[in-house]
């Protein structure tokens, strides 16, 4: 797993929109929905609910962005 990918998956709950995390990151859309179902599936659980208008942050994926935070300021602090 790459720092980056925690970077995009804040970026999309703070956007809730995956093409606007993508243009925060300087990827594709699709490279966003790929790294976010990598993480589901690497870690078993749904991390954001997808529809067209609505867009929410399961249980676990507020879990993971706690986590998520806390290493993104772990590393800018190391830098």
């Amino acid at each position: 797993m790459h720092i980056e990918t925690f970077k995009v998956f804040c970026d999309l709950v703070e956007t809730t929109s995956f093409s606007e995390a993508a243009e925060r990151n300087e990827i594709s859309q699709s490279a966003v929905s790929q790294q976010i179902r990598a993480l589901e599936e690497r870690f078993g659980v749904t991390l954001v609910e997808r529809g067209r208008r609505n867009f929410a942050v399961t249980p676990e994926g507020e879990v993971f962005l706690k986590a998520a935070r806390h290493i993104l300021d772990a590393y800018q602090g190391i830098e």
